[in-house]
């Protein structure tokens, strides 16, 4: 369901936080109503050429629209819908408005009855969240739609569902009421102790701006009581044509794409007078303010900025290249600091700078650091004489090269995967709809990746190092004098005074150049007389190659061209988790944090990434809970892949456990424990994989020694015979031949001494048992909100040993959420957005589960618990209405096809493709399973989970009273 507010824990940089916090992208200008001169798009007004696969147009009508051909994957569309309006435009009686008006969108319009528009959407395959969704930000509320198809009903659904959206809304005084409590619910549900610090900071840096006196939530008061002639006041003044922006991108002609956005949108035409765009207001700059912010649950924190006025600046070749000058400067300076941090050789324990521009209110920099609480004074003084250092000495121009190829790698890989990047997308990963919905919204040129690598290179081409020095410091030239904001778990005493004599101590200590670094050359570039192929074996279902060396080593491969260039490596050494010679989650995360940032025998980490600046080439080593390997994961392209399994080949043969970086992890554990139980969240991650697993020491965590005991000894006897003895298995996903994939690996990976030819008997570390049920909830407590719980009921379920239950207990899991919903948030109103879930894996025999996990109101935990329960048993006893088994599978059918083109995928299908081939059972089992599962067959597994209430187990997490 839509979101306002999406708050995180605390990001690197300030800026970034905000924007994982609110939501939402910080804008240019937003008008209600534009002038006739002013230019529609951004690049009408610039000297940058936008990309030519977008096509733009207005309406007559003034709606404005972008669209593009892309057929990564192909058959699908993304549309997206952006209204010109935000929480920014409420009136002090209305707070909270724009962003419930989105929910609205989801309950009744001339059209399409209240609760029916989700259950359309279902019905042509848009499952519920992942490809239905909305948000609301400051600026600019987005409708998003993502299409399993391109088919005309798919595409007229979705249009006429957009334009009812636009136009239609009823604003029913009945379905206001009712989704009263789902808003106020869902501002429950984004309510943290960290939430409200980042609140406070952004009202800090932000002073007399108004921007958090329109948070898009709003305020319990005006959930509770805005009246109908508001909702409809405020959806008549803004949502207009003329504040529209519809951009339709996927696997259809630009031709047919333009013509659909005419038939549904070209007769739109707004009702009453438009309503103005509010004035914003510049946030009031006072330097040397400091602030302070307290809660026991809070990690240490400090934050300096440097501000100056907001100014408006249009997107051109010359403001790009300023931009890029600046983040140069800054990626060099945050390099200092991280490796400072990685070595041990700070006293913070982490630390950030980056830009501060947010919204029309301010700019300027900022710097961030993390400490223990009993260093913020030293830490401070090291993070003030960081910077001042590189202010005053500038940096080198190894530092500056280094950056520059990464940066340049970075755009070239980006011209390379130009014609394959995803329609849509999840996460991170960069999508065409997300870029080109963000461009138009911040007021940016959407340019095409080709033209940014020519600009950028035409930029570094005669950029000096003085330059960037000089750019550096025109940033920060106002740190002499910074606002501060202290974060704490304890009230600081005489914080002004203290804080500033800190800084001012701080001033009087020289600082002196950084000497130059000599990392000399990889040091592992050949492994011993390649490997031998014993065995070749080509499964014709999945277009796969199996391979053997003679040192036992195994490579499963798969060519394939949905991401031009890019090669995905990931490769499964020894038994990881399921290896452990004690269970200790502890010792889990210290062997975790060892292996993965210590480098190699001879390189740093740190050391790595300057001898690999400018290549492709990432390991990063993880010990994942319930997986039998260690895995190390990489992405490359063609010409560094040699470079690429050198360093993997590395990881394996030559591992180090360096000193510093068990001594740099024991530093964050012991500031991080004492805020462990700040949310419920994280009180839930403490204890309640252990609850579910009877007590089983791997899951879950105790108190703070059991994260202190384990020893480097101990961490070195579990993983060095692993990764010297054990089971290799390689898979290779992506655009690169057979035989010059076969060439690498046999040079590196089968080059190595014979390894073991098959998985180790994990003995007791295989069995796992499922609690025995109780009718009494277990209790644990947390220290957040007080307002705030969230209840969990678990039952057991099948293992994975068939293929088929997984899939069953996923259309299952479907079935049970969308029920959850319907009580518990349209009939109770007790919740945004309750979560079903389930876990099976071959490793355990006869253990699974599935979890129903609500966020509540302490006082209702019971009430919400006995909701879950009652859909169990109806679900149970009652069957399955077939129109509801229809919507929850027709989604998973139609991402079949799109699952297929994604190199992710085949990574974990092909993952054990010579040691189990449980992926090849799964990928095998999965469409037969979805077109061949019948209601009557869900009803029989949902009988056999939900049948006995008194299997299940349920866990409530309170506030500490």
């Amino acid at each position: 369901m839509p979101k306002a507010i999406n708050p995180r824990l605390f990001a690197p940089t300030f800026v970034a936080a905000l924007s994982l916090f609110i939501g939402i992208t910080f804008s240019g200008v937003a008008v209600a109503a534009r002038e006739e001169a002013e230019p529609a798009f951004a690049h009408e007004q610039s000297d940058l050429e936008p990309d030519p696969r977008v096509i733009y147009g207005t309406l007559d009508n003034g709606l404005r629209y972008a669209v593009m051909k892309n057929q990564t994957p192909s058959g699908v569309a993304a549309l997206r819908m952006r209204i010109d309006t935000g929480s920014l435009n409420e009136t002090e009686a209305q707070r909270g408005l724009a962003h419930f008006l989105e929910h609205m969108a989801f309950n009744g319009s001339v059209n399409v009855p209240e609760g029916e528009m989700i259950k359309r959407l279902e019905r042509f395959g848009l499952s519920f969240g992942a490809d239905t969704n909305a948000s609301t930000g400051f600026d600019q509320t987005t409708y998003k739609l993502n299409l399993p198809s391109v088919d005309d009903e798919v595409l007229d659904e979705a249009f006429f569902l957009m334009r009812e959206t636009a136009e239609n809304l009823l604003l029913d005084h009945e379905a206001i009421e009712s989704e009263r409590g789902v808003i106020a619910s869902e501002k429950l549900a984004r309510d943290s102790i960290d939430f409200r610090s980042f609140v406070d900071r952004l009202g800090f840096f932000t002073q007399g701006s108004g921007l958090i006196d329109r948070l898009p939530i709003g305020t319990d008061d005006t959930i509770a009581s805005m009246p109908r002639e508001e909702f409809v006041r405020y959806y008549r003044g803004y949502y207009r044509p003329e504040n529209t922006f519809v951009a339709l991108i996927g696997d259809l002609e630009t031709e047919d794409a333009i013509a659909r956005i005419e038939e549904y949108f070209g007769d739109w035409r707004p009702v009453g007078a438009a309503l103005p765009t509010k004035p914003r207001s510049q946030a009031v700059i006072q330097p040397g303010v400091v602030r302070t912010y307290h809660d026991e649950g809070l990690m240490t924190s400090i934050t300096f900025a440097a501000l100056e006025p907001y100014v408006e600046r249009v997107d051109t070749s010359a403001t790009r290249r300023e931009n890029l000058i600046r983040r140069l400067g800054t990626s060099i300076f945050n390099q200092r600091m991280s490796r400072k941090v990685r070595n041990s050789d700070a006293v913070y324990l982490g630390a950030s700078s980056g830009r501060y521009r947010v919204y029309e209110a301010v700019d300027g920099m900022v710097l961030s650091l993390r400490s223990s609480p009993e260093d913020w004074q030293d830490a401070l003084a090291e993070g003030e004489q960081d910077l001042r250092r590189a202010l005053q000495y500038g940096f080198t121009q190894q530092e500056l090269d280094e950056q520059i190829a990464s940066s340049r790698q970075a755009q070239e890989t980006a011209v390379e995967r130009a014609g394959t990047r995803k329609t849509y997308a999840g996460g991170f990963e960069y999508n065409y709809a997300q870029a080109l919905v963000d461009a138009f919204a911040d007021e940016r040129v959407f340019t095409a990746p080709q033209s940014s690598l020519d600009r950028f290179n035409a930029a570094v081409a005669d950029l000096t190092l003085d330059e960037v020095n000089e750019a550096f410091r025109a940033a920060w030239k106002a740190h002499g004098n910074p606002a501060i904001y202290y974060v704490s778990s304890e009230p600081l005493d005489d914080a002004e005074m203290r804080i500033a004599s800190a800084l001012e101590q701080s001033r009087q200590v020289a600082v002196s150049p950084l000497e130059e670094r000599d990392v000399g050359t990889f040091a592992y570039t050949h492994f011993g007389d390649p490997g031998e192929v014993v065995s070749d074996t080509h499964v014709a279902d999945a277009d796969a190659h199996l391979i053997k060396f003679a040192n036992n080593v195994r490579l499963n491969f798969k060519r394939t061209e949905y991401d031009t260039g890019s090669i995905n490596v990931r490769v499964r050494v020894g038994g990881g988790f399921m290896s452990m010679p004690r269970k200790s989650e502890g010792l889990r995360r210290l062997g975790l944090n060892v292996l993965d940032q210590s480098g190699v025998i001879g390189h740093t980490a740190d050391e790595l990434r300057t001898l690999f600046a400018g290549k492709r080439v990432s390991a990063a080593t993880r010990t994942r809970i319930d997986s039998d390997a260690f895995e190390i994961i990489g992405s490359t392209g063609g010409d560094d892949l040699t470079s690429q399994l050198n360093l993997m080949a590395a990881k394996v043969s030559a591992p180090t456990f360096r000193e510093e970086i068990a001594e740099q992890h024991f530093r964050k554990m012991r500031a991080w424990y004492p805020t462990h139980d700040s949310s419920p969240a994280s009180v839930a991650g403490k204890y309640l994989p252990r609850l579910v697993r009877s007590g089983d020491k791997r899951y879950g965590y105790d108190g703070l020694a059991d994260f202190l005991s384990p020893t480097l000894s101990e961490v070195r006897e579990w993983i060095e015979p692993q990764l010297r003895d054990g089971l290799i298995e390689i898979t290779v996903v992506g655009d690169v031949e057979k035989e010059v994939i076969v060439k690498e690996v046999a040079r590196t990976f089968g080059a190595l001494p014979k390894r073991a030819d098959q998985k180790a008997d994990f003995g007791a570390n295989a069995d796992l048992q499922f609690p025995a049920g109780t009718n009494t909830p277990a209790k644990f407590y947390h220290r957040g909100a007080k307002e705030q719980a969230l209840v969990y009921v678990y039952w057991p379920a099948p293992d994975a040993s068939d293929p088929a239950d997984a899939y069953r207990m996923r259309l299952l899991r479907g079935l049970f959420r969308n029920r959850l919903t319907d009580v518990l948030r349209e009939e109770m109103g007790s919740t945004y957005s309750p979560g079903a879930g389930a876990f099976s894996s071959s490793l355990f025999d006869g253990y699974g589960y599935v979890i129903a996990r609500v966020t509540a109101q302490p006082e209702e935990v019971d009430k919400v618990r006995d909701g879950i329960l009652r859909v169990a048993k109806e679900m149970a006893e009652a069957g399955v209405d077939n129109d509801a088994f229809e919507r929850a599978l027709r989604p998973l059918i139609e991402d079949l096809d799109s699952t297929l083109e994604n190199n992710g995928y085949w990574l974990s299908v092909l993952g054990d493709a010579q040691t189990g081939a449980d992926g090849l059972a799964r990928f095998r089992a999965q469409e037969p399973t979805y077109r061949g599962t019948t209601p009557e067959q869900i009803e029989t597994l949902a009988k056999q989970i939900f049948g006995d209430e008194r299997r299940s187990v349920s866990a409530y997490i309170l506030p500490r009273r």
